[in-house]
C-alpha cells in the first residue's frame, strides 16, 4: 500500500509539523526543544544543528507514513473525530514524556494548547487524506 499519495502526505505533514515546532520553540509555546531527544543520544548529540532538523524530519516522514497506513482502516469512523482523539492522546504522551509531571493533574496544566492545536490540525490532514483515499479505492473496486 506504499503509493504517492501515502509518500506526499507523509512528507507535507512532516514539512508543516517541523517548521510548527520551530516556531512554537522561537516564540516559547513550548518551554521544550524539538531537537531534545537528538542532543540527549550520544550518536548525534556533537551533529550540527541542521542534522539534527534533518534527523527529526526524518523521524516525523516515518511515522507519518505509518499512521496513514494505521488510519486508512478507520474508515467507519469520521477523520474529525479520529484525528482530535489520537492529537489528544499523542500530545498527552509526548508531554508527559518530556515534562514529567508529578501528578496527571500537572500533566494537564502543562499541555500546550498551541501543540495540541497544531499537531490536531496536521493529523486531521493526515486522517482526513487517509480515508479519502481508502473509501476511494475501495469504491473503485467495485
Amino acid at each position: 500500500m506504499l503509493n504517492k499519495t501515502l509518500l506526499w502526505t507523509a512528507f507535507f505533514s512532516a514539512i508543516f509539523t517541523a517548521l510548527s515546532l520551530k516556531f512554537l520553540h522561537l516564540f516559547n509555546f513550548i518551554s521544550w526543544s524539538p531537537i531534545g531527544w537528538v542532543e540527549k543520544g550520544m550518536l548525534f548529540e556533537s551533529a550540527p544543528i541542521v542534522i539534527q532538523w534533518g534527523l527529526l524530519f526524518i523521524v516525523l516522514i516515518v511515522t507519518f507514513a505509518i499512521l496513514y497506513f494505521a488510519v486508512s482502516f478507520t474508515t467507519s469512523i469520521p477523520p474529525s473525530i479520529s484525528a482530535l482523539a489520537i492529537a489528544i492522546i499523542a500530545v498527552f504522551a509526548i508531554e508527559w514524556t518530556i515534562t514529567s509531571p508529578k501528578t496527571p493533574f500537572d500533566a494537564i496544566k502543562s499541555v500546550s494548547i498551541p501543540f495540541l492545536s497544531i499537531i490536531a490540525i496536521v493529523l486531521r490532514f493526515l486522517t482526513g487524506t487517509a480515508v479519502f483515499m481508502k473509501k476511494l479505492s475501495g469504491e473503485s473496486m467495485k
